[in-house]
């Protein structure tokens, strides 16, 4: 029989102690029988590391970093997992999809995958599937913003090999990885919920650092060489985003209306 491949679950975290154990508990649930879990601590300054000390079953280091990208690279360089998975100290996974990760990998031609992910919404603890669009490095370009991050499965040579995460960008680290991991292989696109990414007021994708995330954008297209009309519509798109998600905030905030549960 076949062994199972181990796979390595990092978690890149700071001052996220309120959610974290929720993640913590959503890879304990899976019951997959070859697992490690990995959190990469920023020198949380929250009840974060009292909680990771409660799971003897975690590896874990707290202490300050660069941001989410440099602690990713900390998570990969001890991880020994063929298969890598990256939840983030505020979402977690969907029940028993380890175990279809692991079946779908055992094609030796996949290289990395992506799944469905669903928005929870901490304040309404609603939730709403999105269906994950199909990848490539060309539709990425068109469209950085079609993958979820916490559907992303991959195989740990293959993120060793083009080099694992810019440590210089701040937002959009993921978008940057996608491209590099595209131009060798599109990912296995699997129609299933994987995992909930959790909308809260203090997330890091919030409107408050709109600006930030959508000059990232222009800088890792700018890099791939991407034409400046293509670049102008992304700038153009986050505006709108960003102009429509304070809109929405003020009526949310006024009692008109309540978006968070549709």
């Amino acid at each position: 029989m076949t062994q199972l491949p181990l796979i390595s679950i990092l978690t890149p975290s700071y001052n996220q102690g309120r959610y974290i154990q929720q993640t913590i508990i959503s890879v304990l649930a899976q019951k997959y029988p070859r697992l490690e879990h990995i959190v990469i601590d920023g020198g949380s300054t929250d009840d974060t590391v009292s909680i990771l000390k409660r799971y003897p079953h975690l590896k874990w280091i707290s202490e300050k970093d660069r941001g989410q990208a440099d602690s990713l690279n900390k998570g990969l360089a001890i991880a020994t997992g063929s298969i890598v998975g990256w939840v983030n100290s505020d979402d977690f996974y969907a029940p028993g999809v380890f175990s279809r990760i692991s079946e779908i990998f055992e094609d030796p031609d996949v290289q990395w995958l992506v799944g469905d992910v669903a928005n929870y919404y901490q304040a309404t603890a609603s939730e709403q599937y999105i269906v994950s669009q199909p990848a490539t490095y060309e539709s990425l370009i068109r469209d950085p913003d079609i993958l979820r991050q916490q559907g992303g499965f991959f195989r740990a040579d293959l993120l060793r090999r083009i080099g694992g995460w810019d440590p210089d960008l701040y937002m959009v680290m993921d978008l940057d990885l996608w491209l590099r991991m595209a131009r060798v292989q599109p990912p296995y696109m699997l129609h299933e919920k994987i995992a909930y990414f959790r909308v809260h007021p203090d997330q890091k994708t919030g409107l408050a650092r709109g600006g930030v995330q959508a000059c990232e954008i222009d800088r890792v297209l700018r890099r791939y060489g991407v034409s400046p009309a293509i670049r102008f519509r992304q700038r153009a798109k986050k505006r709108v985003w960003w102009l429509k998600g304070l809109v929405k905030g003020r009526l949310e905030r006024a009692g008109v209306l309540n978006f968070s549960s549709m």
